[in-house]
């Protein structure tokens, strides 16, 4: 994992106020904490959030060799290795997915992939809320293939069942391209993970 032949810059994290995470040690830190900034700058900030941006990526002299955060990047950006623990939401935040590499193997810290989405429920204290509107949303796909199946003529059961499979593969490609996720289960899934890891045992979310 560490360069060994030179000194490595360790890099230093931290979660904004948008659950964005930015490393301390960026070359660019400084420009990602300007105040008052407008949408466009915002944009254009987040596309930067990334290890590619750095200097010390450039120079291959962080922590991190130059060789494997290509290929951290790469299954990122072309699989669904990294997603949020509690909705399922393909993680587009390079910076997040280093956050949890480098504490499992620093410090041996399981730490959990969470979505700016889902940081700000939490933050908020409305997460169960959140959730319930994402699993309103993503059943809400079907409500036309139950009208179909009202009245179960044989036509209607096929046009269902074809809608149906239409939805999915709409989904996927919803997931991969938008990196939003709308299948029930991984949202049901992410609930429980929150019910083990985020609530106190009176049910209030943990800080």
């Amino acid at each position: 994992m560490i360069n060994s032949t030179m000194v490595v810059i360790e890099p230093s994290f931290e979660i904004d106020n948008k659950g964005r995470v930015i490393c301390q040690s960026h070359s660019n830190f400084p420009h990602f904490l300007k105040p008052n900034m407008t949408y466009l700058e915002e944009l254009k900030m987040e596309k930067e959030l990334t290890c590619k941006t750095c200097s010390h990526y450039l120079n291959d002299d962080c922590y991190f060799p130059k060789s494997e955060i290509d290929k951290i990047e790469l299954d990122r950006l072309s699989r669904s290795r990294f997603q949020c623990n509690l909705c399922g939401n393909k993680i587009d935040r390079m910076l997040t997915i280093m956050q949890k590499i480098y504490f499992e193997v620093k410090f041996n810290m399981n730490m959990p992939l969470i979505c700016c989405n889902c940081y700000i429920s939490l933050n908020e204290k409305k997460f169960l809320e959140y959730n319930r509107r994402r699993v309103y949303e993503a059943l809400s796909f079907y409500i036309p293939s139950i009208f179909l199946l009202i009245n179960p003529y044989p036509f209607n059961l096929v046009t269902a069942f074809i809608y149906v499979l239409f939805v999915i593969v709409l989904k996927i490609i919803i997931k991969q391209k938008f990196h939003y996720n709308l299948f029930v289960l991984d949202l049901l899934k992410g609930k429980k993970y929150y019910e083990k890891h985020f609530k106190d045992k009176d049910g209030s979310e943990l800080p």
